[in-house]
């Protein structure tokens, strides 16, 4: 019969025991053997000794004590508190949120805001439309293939001009070239014999409203910047097989206050043009308006103005060429060359003298 062992005695409260005599030591175990597909390892079977308790088993085999996991009848563990705040936290976090978000919808799908937000649209556009002129203008002189036309120059050409002219093969934009390389006017010959040295200048005005309301366009005028002599030094001429129809607005650039008049059916000016039309532009609608500038005796470096209203306040536009005056020029009594389009084609070329409109 083996010798009896000091077994620990556990009270029932759970308290460790007190200390106990020190007893034979107990013959080491061996270790455990994994259970085959298992994912731990399985306790041995076999004879367990009377009395033994998990904590008897780790001071035998040495292995730390166990720290308690869950505790009962106390308040929670660090960690739970933690956990509950946070809980806390995100739900006081969704509930703003949720209110935020249905307040947000509330005000988007709301009739009241719905006005509020047009009405400010509104506002920006106008605010936007105020910083801008009330018209938007492009201009250029339009020329119009049925239109004999006179290119006049200051001086007599180079002698590289007369070389692009005489020898080179004659081209639609001969003449335009020309002109941009020798300062020249181009112009419009009517050939009316009532006014022999009468030419003119035709401008193409496009135009868009971009006002917040209507533009009412209450007259049109040419506002003259210098005047000199008609040009003499050369002129280019080029026929047509017969005259255009005359354009409906005209300016008179000898006149002291050339306002646009109407064209009649003899090619004179009559009445001012807004006695007998109502130019009005809406917010975005385009408008084509086109003029031509006469005059019997001077050259003639000039602008359009349009004086508008805007609903009460008055205001007025000036339209150049890009920033350039338009320039006009009369036909003069003389001049240092003359050169003409020939009808079989190419150009030829006289001495001083006076105009000639033959070909």
């Amino acid at each position: 019969m083996p010798p009896p062992t000091d077994t620990p005695k556990v009270s029932p409260a759970g308290t460790p025991p007190g200390p106990r005599e020190p007893g034979p030591a107990s013959p080491p175990q061996p270790p455990p053997t994994p259970a085959s597909g298992a994912g731990r390892a399985a306790p041995e079977s076999g004879p367990t000794t009377p009395g033994a308790t998990p904590e008897r088993a780790r001071e035998q085999t040495g292995g730390p004590p166990e720290r308690a996991t869950e505790q009962t009848g106390g308040p929670p563990a660090q960690f739970s508190r933690r956990a509950v705040l946070w809980a806390a936290g995100g739900g006081l976090a969704s509930a703003v949120v949720g209110a935020v978000v249905a307040e947000v919808a509330s005000r988007l799908t709301s009739p009241d805001q719905a006005v509020r937000d047009d009405r400010a649209v509104e506002a920006a556009k106008q605010s936007a439309a105020q910083q801008k002129p009330p018209l938007s203008v492009n201009a250029y002189y339009y020329d119009r293939s049925d239109d004999a036309s006179v290119c006049l120059f200051p001086v007599p050409l180079t002698g590289e001009q007369r070389h692009r002219l005489l020898d080179l093969p004659r081209t639609p934009a001969t003449v335009t070239d020309l002109a941009a390389t020798g300062d020249g006017v181009d112009t419009v010959y009517p050939g009316d014999q009532r006014h022999p040295y009468r030419l003119f200048t035709r401008v193409r005005l496009s135009v868009v409203g971009q006002w917040t309301g209507p533009v009412f366009v209450t007259q049109i005028r040419a506002r003259v910047q210098r005047r000199s002599a008609p040009l003499s030094g050369a002129y280019v001429f080029e026929g047509s097989q017969g005259g255009g129809e005359p354009l409906k607005i005209g300016f008179d650039l000898d006149e002291p206050d050339s306002i646009a008049r109407v064209v009649t059916e003899k090619l004179e000016l009559g009445a001012a043009y807004v006695d007998g039309h109502s130019l009005t532009l809406s917010p975005g609608e385009p408008l084509t308006v086109d003029v031509q500038a006469q005059t019997d005796r001077s050259y003639c470096e000039w602008v359009i103005e349009l004086d508008v209203d805007l609903g009460g306040e008055r205001r007025v536009l000036t339209v150049d060429d890009d920033g350039r005056p338009f320039r006009s020029s009369s036909l003069a009594r003389n001049y240092q060359e003359r050169y003409y389009a020939k009808i079989t084609g190419g150009w030829g070329a006289d001495g001083p003298g006076a105009f000639e409109g033959r070909s």
